[in-house]
């Protein structure tokens, strides 16, 4: 996928499926702070883990991202 497919989504949660059949869910998030020719985008999830920290996913550039459905309908998918 593109930067302008994945961006309307940003800050939503999503379904996304990479590049390598991974499946993620949560709240997405972009960083076009690195400055190396693509942007990074982040998956946050709910805390899954036993310490509470809430789980992140960073996607290195918007052609990883294969599918990308959202998910406000589902509450594990929410930040």
């Amino acid at each position: 996928m593109t930067d302008d497919e994945v961006r309307p989504y940003v800050g939503k949660p999503v379904r996304i499926t990479l590049d390598d059949g991974q499946v993620l869910a949560g709240t997405l998030h972009a960083d076009d702070a690195h400055g190396h020719g693509h942007s990074h985008y982040r998956v946050v999830s709910d805390p899954v883990q036993a310490d509470g920290s809430k789980v992140e996913a960073t996607i290195h550039g918007a052609g990883r991202i294969t599918v990308i459905d959202d998910a406000s309908d589902d509450p594990a998918a929410a930040e």
